[in-house]
């Protein structure tokens, strides 16, 4: 898939996200302003911000998966040997036997 459609649908998804989600959802992951820098210039909670941007997160994350996911479904096929042993090297990694 073309990173121009990608781009595409993840501005028209996060386009959709309702105003209070979008806000902040672009203020802080957009253009890198923190939650606490958000509360205070709006006079909100920092709890509120916290929970507005998580609610973003998670709405547009389920968007992009159930608009991107089938282009994507075909290319990480786990249960093949190549997965199998791609998976073992990694948890080897991170888990060393003793």
């Amino acid at each position: 898939m073309a990173d121009g459609v990608i781009r595409d649908v993840l501005e028209r998804s996060i386009d959709d996200l309702p105003d209070k989600l979008r806000i902040v959802f672009v203020a802080c992951v957009v253009d890198g302003m923190t939650a606490g820098q958000f509360a205070e210039l709006f006079a909100l909670a920092p709890e509120t911000i916290g929970a507005r941007l998580r609610g973003s997160q998670r709405l547009l994350g389920g968007v992009l998966m159930r608009r991107l996911g089938p282009a994507f479904g075909s290319v990480y096929q786990l249960g093949d040997r190549r997965s199998e042993r791609i998976t073992n090297a990694v948890m080897d990694r991170f888990f060393p036997s003793q």
